[in-house]
């Protein structure tokens, strides 16, 4: 049998299942076809931390270990924009629905099937190709150097001689380099709107420019006036 055709790019996946006879097969069938199996967890409350750490671009998810819970989890806006495939025994029309809001959800039912598994990756990865994830490096008050997913920053904020980014994932991280120098480390979705603020436009929520202001991830930004034509070159595109 063929492999999967694929991007040069390595495809990361994340495996949440506890039974071993599924796991066994999960696990030959990703090996056969060169995926990395970043991590096998068993539990559903091991989801946030795996997520945060190793960036998968698919889940595997047995439902059968929180059945529809797992549908608010993914929900969660950090975490959207990963497909993933939920595994069951018994798939009824309610996981089918939640599925369908998810929008990159394919349901598969167990025993696995090789072919319809590797059919459904395939046709994830065809839909939604990996992208290489871009990042800024932090250092925190261990010294300790972290990564910082650009698509995981909501907005930069500079501050005296720092700038702190905030992250959808509600943290916070200080960094001492002026705006100017930290923008050029962002990509084309970082837009500045005043003299202290770098917006991610993936998470604006609403505009009113009449009162020259913006809402993102839940916070209010004031648009600067001289910031309006940057703000203006990305409205007009979507107009």
């Amino acid at each position: 049998m063929k492999k999967l055709i694929r991007n040069r790019q390595p495809v990361k996946v994340l495996v949440i299942e506890e039974d071993p006879s599924s796991l066994e097969i999960i696990k030959t069938l990703l090996n056969q076809n060169d995926f990395e199996l970043l991590a096998i967890a068993p539990a559903i409350g091991e989801i946030d931390l795996l997520l945060e750490t190793f960036q998968p671009n698919i889940i595997l998810v047995a439902l059968e270990l929180n059945s529809l819970g797992i549908f608010d989890f993914i929900a969660t806006p950090q975490y959207l924009s990963t497909p993933f495939i939920g595994m069951s025994h018994s798939l009824d029309d309610e996981m089918f629905d939640r599925c369908l809001e998810h929008g990159k959800c394919l349901l598969l039912g167990k025993p696995i099937n090789r072919y319809a598994f590797l059919s459904s990756i395939n046709l994830l990865l065809r839909i939604y190709p990996p992208v290489q994830h871009k990042y800024v490096e932090v250092i925190d008050k261990n010294q300790q150097v972290l990564k910082i997913h650009l698509a995981d920053i909501v907005y930069v904020e500079a501050e005296g001689n720092y700038t702190f980014i905030h992250t959808i994932q509600n943290k916070v991280y200080a960094r001492k380099k002026p705006l100017k120098n930290l923008k050029e480390e962002l990509d084309e979705k970082f837009i500045q709107i005043n003299k202290s603020h770098l917006i991610n436009i993936d998470f604006i929520q609403r505009l009113e420019l009449g009162k020259r202001l913006l809402v993102l991830n839940n916070k209010e930004i004031k648009i600067g006036r001289s910031f309006r034509s940057d703000l203006d070159a990305f409205i007009c595109p979507l107009s």
